[in-house]
Order: C-alpha cells, then structure tokens, then sequence
C-alpha cells in the first residue's frame, strides 16, 4: 500500500509539472507579407515588421515568446538552481587577478562576493603601500540593469584614468575622466566613443567615434578642459572602420585603418599634436598588416605575397617596399601575432592546428620555442604593457587545465606560476582529452578537440554537446570552462568541430570557408557529427549542437541541411536573416562584411547566399529541440533575426519537440553584464540540454 501511495505522490507530481507545458501554447506571430524579386527569385518576408523596434506589436510578440519559454522549462527550475550553485560553488567569488607592475604602481582588480563587477585597483610598489581604487563598477553601474567597460586607459604619469562605459548593451559607450590626485572627475566628456589613446605628456587624446551605423570612422584631438575637439580624419568608405593605439615603447600612436581583409596604418610620434599620420603602407585590396616597434624600427606583419603571413621590419619613413624580411613566410606555419619588447620579440605561430610561443632575441637574432608540454592546449599574452622587460606573461589553458597564469623569462624560458584558476571540487586527472580528425565532403581532414570524464563508458555512445564558429578567420582554440564541468560529471562529452572558415589550421582554412566557399562550414560540420557518431563517441539521439554569432548561421544552415542529425540545438545570437541583413547597408557592419559573406546585390552572390541562408531555407520538416537567446539591443545581430527565425520554424516545423526563444531586454551581443547573470544564463541553458537528453 505504501509503495502504491508513493507511487501515486509521483505520479501526480509529473502530472502537474506535465500540465504547465501542456497548457503552453505555441505564439503565432501575425504575417504582415513583403516581397521583392531578384535575379528572376521571388523573396516573401512575413516578418519584416519585425524591425520596427519598440512597437506594440514588436513587443507583445517577444513578452509571449519569453512567457513561453518560462512555462515551458519551468519544469527545469530546480535543476537549474542546482546547476548555478555548482557553477558558482566551484568558483573562488572573491577573488583577484595577478597584479601588473607599471613604472612604480601595481593595477589589478577584484570580485568581491555576491557582486556583479569587478573593483579596479591600484597601489605603490612597496610593502606599506595603501590600496585605492580607481573604479568600483557595482557603484558606477548601481543604477543600470547593464553596465560594461570598454576602455581604461591611464596617462603616462599615473594621474588621469579614462574609461568609457555603456549602459544598454548596445555597444554606445561614453568616456569620462578621473583626476586620482583631486579624486574627481573632470568635466569632460564623449560620447560614441571607439578608442582613444592618451598624449605623452597627458595633456591630451586622440580618441576615434562612430557613425549612426555604429561604424568607427572618424578621429579627434582632444585637449584636456578645452571644449572644441579638431576633428583629424573622417574615413568615408563605408567598409573601413578606424581605432587607436599606442606602441609597447610608448614612442608612437598608431592609427589602423580597416576593412575586413584590408589594412592601412599610419603612425604620428605620441607627443604630436599636430595630428599628421603617416601611412606605412597605402591601402591595397586584400593586403592586411599589423605594426609594432623596437629600437628604431617597425615591424610590419603582412599577407602580402605571402598566405599565411610574414613579418618585415623598416625605418621611419622607409618605404615598406624596401623593408627588409625579418620573418620569412612558410606554407605550413601561420604567424598570428608579434610583441615588440627593447630586447625580444614573441611571435605566435600556429602549425598544423597548434598555437606555439617562439621567442626571438633582438641581440642575437637567436629563437627558441617554448615546450607546454601538452599536445592540446591554448595561450594568450596577457597584462604585458611594460616594454623594457625581460619577461612575458601569458594565460595558458587546455579543455582540462583550468587558466594558469604564467610569467616567462625570455632569456632563458624558466617560468614562476603566479597563479592557477582555482576550481573547487575539481581534479583534471579524472578527465580525458583528445584530437582527431574528421573526413569532410572534399577529403579534407578537420580537426575535433574532445574533453570527457574517465567515469564514461566509451563501449557505448555517450550525450555530446558539439561546439563550432567558423567564420572571420577566428581560431576556435581549446577553452577551459569551470562551468562545463557541470556537463562533462554528468558523463556529457564536450567537442570543438576546427572547421573552414576559422584559421584553426593557418590562413588557407580561413579563405575555404568564406564567400562562395561558405558552405564548406556547414559540411565539414555534418561531417564531425557524423564521424562522433560513426566512430561510438554519440548518437543521433544523443547529440547536441551549439554556436552563437557567426556560429548561429552554421548551426541554423545545418539544421536545416541535416535535422535529422541532431537531438537538439542551443542558438545564441543567431546571425540567420543573411540576405536581408546583408541587402541592408544602414544596418551597422553590412557594408563591412561584404568581404566575408559576399554582396547579395551581385546576382553570383546572391543565388550562392540564397542557398544556405537560414531564415530562406526554414522547410516542412521535423527539426530537433531547439533553444535560441538573444539580446534586444544587439547591435551586431539585430533582434528581429532570431526573431523571424523563430516565427518561420513555428509556421513551418511539423515535430512536436519545443522550440523556445529567449530574448533578454536589456542586453546585447555578449548576453547580460554580470558575472552573477552570466552564469544563471549558462544553468539555464545547460539545463535544457540535459532535459532534452533526458538526463
């Protein structure tokens, strides 16, 4: 009798839960139909109404769209409490980075518990040196429900920070000045700012704002407590965008002019007021550089004549047809990136997939390689703002070895730790990591980064959450998460599909997986889910996609491609409504992008977009579970994409497995602002992955 009535007690209970979903109707947006033809196709949009921001209709459509999302997971509310308390249960909430010396102050910043931002501090170089803080963004940002730092930038003498902050998600930030001898702000401001990069002397910046389509196209002279700003260059060309830097040796300002997959950069010494750059190189189509200096030379990186990129060095006001060749190019090892140090330079290489540090003596022009002693892991140069050193700091990690912050000696590579990510409750002994190689449509090997717990039985097939970007030339580089941990003890595999379009194997991928070569993404992807699946690591009905941005398109493209592949699919900030955006040219970025997706007004373009963008190819077919995020003041991807996308899946879909869309109103690309949100955000998310596994 007992067990009947405990029986009957669950049964009820699921019963109820069952109900809440049950009784959840679907939305049914109103079609409000537009066409256009082109090229002898004609183009119906029943929700192009959907750009009308802020209208009733725009509104009412996205609170019924998140009303039933929050009734249909709210079976998952417990699960997902117990995934936030794990996810911040392995995490040190108090906690700061590595402090970095510059001239005589240490700049660092903290988390304190149970707040949202980080404190940016500072103190002198000696033991009885009194902490201040320069910015508290739980104070400043106390009266937003967004708020983000952009820029942070001291003077020379340590007196003046500048940071700029934006409150909406919306990528608008504002600049403000803080005096630490008076402990004050000064009255000047600026508004729509992009970068900005201080005199010499203090006296004044540089600083770059952008247009009413948030492109970065022009560039001031500011004067401190002077009201009129000289306006130094406007860039007409709806393609390029301009930023501001500073050299490692604080000799010059330098001023990047770009497109997509041009570059023009031009130099003025960082005590010039004049505002006369000088161009290292004219602009020529396709031709991209990156500058640095040492020691009275600039070293130029550059694709020019050379694929996966070489490094050239010349003199102020050399013409850099005369450069010299400092780093030669080579068929199978991209040069990333170069810092410039008084002695040193670090380049970062990647070869065959894998990203390696070689460091080159300026007094010798020796170099040597330094040993991770992993066959699988990633690093970033990190805090390195002091030229005349003998050191370099990086940030080293793998898909099991949490972030480990690591001072190099570059004379002789002894290293001191100076700190390790501290992960509670976790030891990376008990997880397993892998490289292997998938065989795409053409016969092109692609690269997979797998991370499982030894506790899994690889006789069967396990749950899998598959990971892909694909796009920019991006390197999608093996991450450490704290949070994935959450995943990988419920015997969830984690896997990073390196497909074309990204540069995970040099410059070469990158070119195979843009324009009209853009489909190659979307297969090599189907065809690292069908080597998981052909190879026992999942099955169909175990296997969980997942991407955002850029990424969104490919997992919207295959899903329509290949639903039947997939269990399920996460979306966050779905780039879906390619034609359209990209018909677009007052939309922010479109003109710019023409050089990564193509121009859809050129009809080869177009027949070739057409055919995998994922709003025009939604069909009559069962898809899988779907959860898709976004932010309404995306400025990046607009809101209405995944908006439409949605609405066309629900006309058109013919399973009954849910489809749930949840736009955060007062957020942008990157999700909310706090660390606090960001992770409840992530326990959400995995808890849907694990109720469509049924796990």
């Amino acid at each position: 009798m007992k067990r009947f009535i405990g029986f009957m007690i669950i049964f009820l209970l699921l019963c109820a839960s069952c109900s809440k979903t049950a009784d959840a109707i679907p939305p049914d947006a109103v079609k409000k139909p537009t066409s256009k033809d082109m090229f002898q196709t004609k183009l119906t949009d029943d929700y192009s109404y959907f750009k009308e921001k802020d209208t009733d209709d725009v509104l009412k459509y996205i609170e019924e769209e998140n009303n039933y999302t929050e009734k249909m997971t709210s079976h998952t509310k417990k699960l997902q409490e117990k995934l936030y308390q794990e996810i911040i249960g392995r995490i040190d909430e108090t906690d700061q980075t590595v402090p970095e010396l510059k001239d005589s102050f240490y700049y660092y910043s903290k988390d304190e518990k149970g707040k949202e931002y980080p404190i940016y501090l500072r103190k002198l170089a000696n033991e009885k040196a009194v902490e201040e803080t320069l910015l508290n963004m739980n104070t400043a940002g106390k009266d937003y429900l967004f708020y983000a730092v952009s820029i942070f930038e001291m003077t020379n003498d340590h007196r003046f920070l500048a940071f700029s902050y934006d409150t909406t998600g919306a990528e608008k930030y504002a600049l403000k000045i803080y005096d630490t001898k008076e402990k004050r702000f000064l009255n000047d401001r600026i508004s729509d700012i992009t970068s900005m990069t201080w005199l010499y002397d203090g006296s004044g910046f540089y600083y770059t704002v952008e247009d009413d389509i948030s492109r970065s196209y022009a560039v001031y002279l500011h004067i401190i407590g002077e009201d009129a700003d000289k306006m130094i260059f406007e860039e007409n060309d709806e393609k390029y965008s301009v930023y501001l830097s500073m050299t490692r040796s604080k000799d010059y300002i330098l001023l990047s002019n770009m497109s997509n997959i041009t570059s023009e950069i031009s130099y003025i010494r960082s005590d010039d007021r004049s505002g006369v750059f000088k161009a290292i190189s004219k602009r020529i189509e396709g031709v991209e550089y990156y500058v640095d200096y040492s020691n009275g030379y600039f070293y130029v990186l550059t694709n020019r004549n050379a694929v996966n990129f070489k490094v050239l060095r010349m003199k102020e006001n050399q013409n850099l047809d005369k450069a010299e060749v400092f780093l030669n190019k080579s068929d199978t090892i991209t040069i990333e990136g170069i810092d410039c140090f008084k002695d040193y330079i670090s380049v970062y290489e990647r070869i065959k997939g894998i990203k390696n540090l070689r460091v080159i003596s300026m007094k010798d022009n020796k170099s040597r390689y330094f040993d991770f002693k992993e066959s699988n892991y990633t690093f970033y140069p990190y805090s390195n703002s002091t030229f005349d050193t003998d050191k370099i700091r990086i940030n080293f990690m793998s898909l099991k070895t949490p972030s480990t912050t690591i001072d190099i000696n570059m004379s002789d590579f002894t290293t001191e730790v100076k700190k390790r990510q501290n992960v509670k409750k976790y030891n990376s002994d008990d997880y397993v990591t892998e490289y292997i190689f998938a065989k795409s449509h053409d016969g092109k090997e692609i690269p997979i980064s797998l991370v499982y717990s030894k506790k899994i039985d690889r006789n069967k097939p396990n749950p899998l959450l598959m990971d892909g970007y694909g796009a920019y030339g991006s390197t999608s580089d093996p991450y450490f998460s704290s949070s994935k941990v959450s995943l990988l003890d419920r015997g969830v595999i984690f896997a990073i599909a390196h497909i074309r379009g990204g540069a995970d194997m040099g410059r070469g991928w990158y070119e195979d997986g843009k324009l009209l070569n853009k489909k190659n993404t979307f297969l090599d992807f189907i065809s690292c889910a069908e080597h998981l699946i052909e190879a026992g690591y999942t099955s169909k009905d175990n296997l969980i996609i997942t991407g955002g941005s850029a990424g969104g398109l490919l997992i919207g493209a295959v899903l329509n491609m290949r639903p039947d592949l997939f269990k399920g699919a996460v979306v966050n900030v779905p780039f879906v409504d390619v034609i359209n955006t990209m018909l677009d040219s007052t939309l922010p970025l479109t003109v710019g992008e023409f050089d990564e997706w193509g121009d859809p007004a050129n009809e080869n373009f177009f027949k070739y977009m057409i055919g995998y963008s994922p709003y025009d190819n939604v069909k009559k077919a069962d898809y899988p579970a779907i959860l898709i995020t976004a932010g309404y003041n995306d400025v990046r991807v607009m809101y209405w994409e995944p908006l439409k996308w949605v609405a066309k899946l629900r006309d058109n879909k013919t399973d009954n497995n849910p489809l749930l869309l949840k736009i955060t109103m007062n957020a942008g690309h990157g999700g909310g602002s706090g660390r606090y949100s960001y992770y409840k955000d992530i326990a959400f998310e995995y808890a849907f992955i694990l109720d469509i596994l049924k796990m």
